[in-house]
């Protein structure tokens, strides 16, 4: 079976994504523990959250390299876009007590109107490579 050629174009922004993602907290993790350690959320979440993030980004990489599970891939993609969506949207619409330190790199650079919009789109990519993988 012939990929479509949006499919192939999906799929690799979505690894180029998670990988950016994964290895810049795996790279610097003393910097991610600290702005775990920061947010909103309790801090044993994110003690957990430290290793299981990049961990999961890793695994949606391998996910969407291999054919037979590319579709995992994209569901999963979609799923952990749409939560880190709502959760920079509850910055964004001043759902917390306090602003969320904002993520690190080229996203912590955007501010949160953009990072919000940023993740909309993305999730919309891994909406639409759902949607093409599965006619």
């Amino acid at each position: 079976m012939n990929p479509h050629p949006f499919i192939i174009l999906i799929t690799g922004l979505l690894i180029l994504l998670w990988a950016y993602a994964s290895f810049s907290k795996l790279f610097d993790l003393k910097q991610f523990n600290h702005a775990l350690m920061i947010q909103v959320f309790p801090r044993w979440l994110g003690k957990i959250l430290l290793f299981a993030l990049p961990i999961s980004e890793i695994a949606l990489i391998v996910l969407l390299l291999i054919p037979e599970t590319r579709l995992i891939g994209m569901y999963s993609s979609m799923f952990l876009m749409a939560l880190f969506t709502l959760y920079v949207g509850g910055a964004v619409f001043h759902i917390y007590d306090r602003h969320p330190c904002a993520c690190g790199g080229l996203f912590g650079r955007l501010g949160w109107h953009k990072h919000f919009k940023v993740n909309i789109m993305l999730t919309l990519i891994a909406l639409a490579g759902v949607i093409l993988m599965e006619i």
